[in-house]
């Protein structure tokens, strides 16, 4: 065919002009960058918006954060806790919250045990159930908990349940999203890198719907939880992902005294909050023991409690040194006062006490009844006094009655070689009442 004969054909050149127009089209369509470029110039001009929190300081908008503690340590109420309040409003621990809709998404424990925590927070905290209405959700994912699943041969993807979950965070408004918890929403192996983080990723992507905080709560095991509050390692276990791809990390530990501790132990959104310390007791909600509130009795409490462990420590020293025959004297200006013959003491110094506090201290065991005033002559039958603990000062601090001595010291309070002394005793403050002992401080602190 020619083509004179191919240009009679009807219609074929319009055709030819329609593919070649999609051609053209075709050739000046860019693909999409992988690496976007961020503008520079107008940082100043134009700047982003601030980084904004749910909860002050420690949890960050459109992204994820962590709180971890062993399990039983109460993390699970600590976060429904966060969850009313921030969709009430107020402030949890003294610490704000701005108000928004709240997601509790509970994927190991069931619905009665979410409502009856949520009750007694309701009554605790003053909060009507009713005004939780359309602001606070609880959805029961126990039956599905997994967001995300992968195993050795792929690193996996999310799940219908995480589906449902995003849908719901998109149509409810939800500004705070807490899972619980990172062991039931993760179906894979939690020390493999890469699909830790690409299941934290697909976290962030929720958090990016409504510019929402995403809380994972997550199960240390005791060794980590130990190792944390003993050696200051890091409060997560499994791979290092879990740690670099949260953007706020908070980890609780319970010490011996029963308080608790919530370490805000990395943010990269701003700077990292001191320490919250909280008391629990029996019947009631975690509260905050704040040491910089005088007013508060809980303050009180908590500084009441630390005085009494330097008072006991303190305790066992006169008893140690009396052993040695060496009295800590009771007037204030001899030279055989408390801090003046213990300030060079190892077991001293930890109590970081100066001279005024080592008088508080004596002053305290004395009111208390744990020490007494005892006449005794030294060797050139001078008349002294010296402290002496009473039997209470000795089951409280957990250590035996002093054996009586064998010599009189030449001065009082004063030192003697060791060839006259002999070798020292060993403190005995890990008695037969050690038990005794700790039982009455227990009392002493919730009392």
């Amino acid at each position: 065919m020619t083509p004179e004969q191919y240009a009679k054909i009807p219609g074929l050149q319009e055709l030819d002009a329609t593919i070649a127009a999609k051609a053209t089209e075709a050739t000046s369509v860019r693909p999409i960058p992988m690496l976007k470029p961020v503008s520079v110039f107008d940082v100043l001009t134009h700047p982003s918006p601030a980084q904004q929190f749910v909860w002050d300081g420690y949890l960050p908008r459109g992204v994820v954060s962590m709180f971890s503690a062993h399990g039983g340590t109460g993390k699970s109420t600590i976060a429904l806790m966060l969850a009313a309040c921030t969709a009430a409003g107020l402030p949890l621990f003294g610490v704000p919250t701005h108000q928004c809709n709240a997601l509790f998404v509970s994927l190991e424990d069931s619905a009665a045990i979410v409502r009856n925590r949520l009750a007694m927070i309701c009554v605790k905290l003053g909060i009507n159930p009713a005004d939780l209405n359309g602001k606070l959700h609880v959805v029961d994912g126990t039956e599905n908990p997994e967001l995300f699943s992968s195993n050795s041969r792929s690193d996996g993807g999310p799940t219908s349940t995480y589906a449902e979950l995003r849908n719901l965070v998109r149509t409810q408004h939800v500004g705070l999203v807490v899972v619980d918890n990172a062991s039931d929403a993760y179906g894979g192996d939690e020390i493999q890198r890469r699909p830790v983080r690409a299941f934290i990723r697909s976290l962030g992507e929720i958090a990016s719907i409504n510019n929402s905080a995403v809380l994972l709560l997550a199960h240390v095991d005791k060794t980590t939880s130990r190792n944390r509050s003993a050696e200051g390692g890091e409060g997560y276990s499994g791979s290092t992902a879990w740690h670099n791809s949260a953007r706020s990390r908070l980890f609780m530990t319970r010490k011996d005294d029963g308080t608790l501790t919530i370490e805000h132990q990395k943010n990269n959104l701003g700077r990292t909050m001191e320490p919250m310390t909280l008391e629990w007791l029996y019947g009631e909600l975690p509260r905050a023991l704040s040491l910089t509130d005088g007013d508060n009795p809980l303050a009180l409490r908590a500084e009441g409690r630390e005085q009494d462990e330097k008072a006991i420590a303190l305790l066992r020293m006169i008893h140690e040194y009396e052993g040695r025959q060496q009295y800590i004297g009771t007037a204030t200006t001899s030279r055989h006062h408390a801090y003046a013959v213990l300030k060079s003491d190892p077991a001293f110094k930890r109590l970081k006490v100066n001279q005024e506090a080592a008088k508080q201290l004596i002053t305290q065991c004395q009111k208390a009844g744990w020490i007494e005033i005892l006449d005794y002559r030294d060797a050139g039958r001078k008349s002294h006094t010296r402290w002496t603990l009473t039997d209470l000062g000795r089951e409280i601090s957990g250590v035996i009655a002093p054996t009586a001595p064998t010599a009189p010291s030449s001065e009082d309070g004063a030192d003697v070689t060791d060839g006259a002394r002999g070798a020292p005793t060993a403190p005995t403050c890990l008695g037969g009442v050690g038990d005794r002992a700790r039982t009455l401080l227990t009392s002493l602190e919730v009392h």
